[in-house]
């Protein structure tokens, strides 16, 4: 797993030797092969703590990136890293220089890359986005050419917080993009690939704030985009129709908002951070627009990206994340505080369906954080 880097944090990552170790981002499970050594964090547990998973870190480069992306960049069959303007080519983790990124207020302006075919021409391409640059755009994979990497504009006319590969077709893939605009007067939109290249769909004439996400909130098929002031309801065509919005919650900023049954109960319940302060949590689904709270960890600050994950393999609720580094120069409650990686694993008594939640801690006090994007 690629812990990305903030500004002087390393290129790192860790991994662990599970055969069946399964990650999920955006709502959907994919297998991943890891490698292993690290320790653990204790709460005082009424359910038995599970055994600790050895994890192994590994730094690949000492510089500073916003966004990491993992995905098979030159077609030949290996999981290969891009972060910032470099990707690494497995499996020796060889630097390859791609794309200049602007560096501007001590920061890399390149807050998502997201693998995707965005032209369907057989070679992974990268969607990116920034905030400074007020730029949603995709880069061009060559293939074996030998050309350069190029860079194709989407959007131009607003700051971007992050932007994420989800579904909302419902086809199974998450193979559409949702950017988070950072100015509320910005359409919410969503866009997917169409023949002549990619078809902006648009949900909202506004946006709603730091933070976004995807799932099935109303448990009818249909994905809904969540926001920290609520969730809009999906109609039957995504493509068209309007979008009911459900204002049944209220947060400031917010890292990505999942949806998952966390208690067993039949609901779609809600999994999210705060992105500029302390707390991971999960939202109760209690029916009929009732939310309840219910705290994770708020014992650290900056959980700007939270990634759901499976690493036992048996079809459990898990999150990795990590401390971002210095996110607003500072300015943030606990920015000072040590770096840190962690996962949470997901204890539930099978009779009373009590939550209870492991921390494990898999890095911490060093140079390696949960940077914008975990992949």
């Amino acid at each position: 797993m690629l812990a990305s880097s903030m500004k002087d944090e390393a290129i790192t990552l860790i991994s662990c030797h599970l055969p069946n170790v399964r990650l999920r981002h955006n709502g959907f499970l994919k297998h991943a092969t890891w490698a292993a050594l690290l320790a653990s964090g204790l709460f005082a547990y009424q359910l038995t703590r599970p055994p600790e998973i050895p994890f192994e870190k590994h730094t690949l480069d000492l510089g500073s990136s916003e966004s990491a992306a993992i995905a098979d960049i030159n077609g030949d069959g290996r999981l290969d890293i891009v972060s910032g303007e470099n990707w690494y080519e497995a499996p020796h983790w060889t630097k390859h220089h791609f794309r200049d990124i602007l560096y501007t207020n001590y920061y890399i302006d390149d807050l998502s890359t997201l693998p995707l075919d965005v032209d369907r021409d057989g070679h992974i391409d990268l969607v990116t986005s920034g905030w400074f640059s007020k730029k949603l755009a995709w880069w061009k994979n060559p293939g074996r050419t030998g050309a350069p990497w190029s860079e194709h504009a989407i959007e131009t006319s607003w700051p971007i917080e992050f932007t994420f590969l989800v579904d909302l077709d419902n086809d199974g893939k998450a193979d559409e993009i949702l950017p988070q605009f950072g100015d509320p007067k910005a359409p919410l939109a969503w866009y997917e690939r169409g023949p002549g290249g990619l078809v902006k769909h648009e949900v909202s004439p506004r946006s709603y704030g730091h933070g976004i996400g995807v799932g099935d909130v109303n448990a009818d098929g249909r994905n809904d985009i969540l926001t920290p002031e609520g969730w809009l309801e999906a109609p039957a065509n995504p493509r068209s129709g309007n979008w009911s919005f459900h204002p049944e919650w209220s947060f400031k900023a917010l890292g990505f908002l999942y949806v998952a049954d966390v208690n067993n109960d039949g609901r779609p319940d809600v999994i999210s951070s705060m992105a500029h302060d302390y707390g991971i949590f999960w939202l109760e689904n209690k029916g009929d627009g009732r939310w309840e709270k219910h705290i994770i960890d708020d014992s650290w600050s900056q959980p700007h990206a939270v990634t759901l994950v499976d690493f036992r393999g048996g079809h459990n609720i898990g999150l990795l994340t990590g401390k971002r580094y210095m996110a607003h120069n500072g300015e943030d409650p606990g920015a000072r505080e040590p770096l840190g990686v962690y996962w949470y694993e997901r204890l539930i008594g099978p009779q009373t369906k009590q939550v209870e939640w492991a921390k494990h801690v898999l890095d911490y006090g060093g140079r390696t954080g949960g940077g914008i994007q975990i992949p």
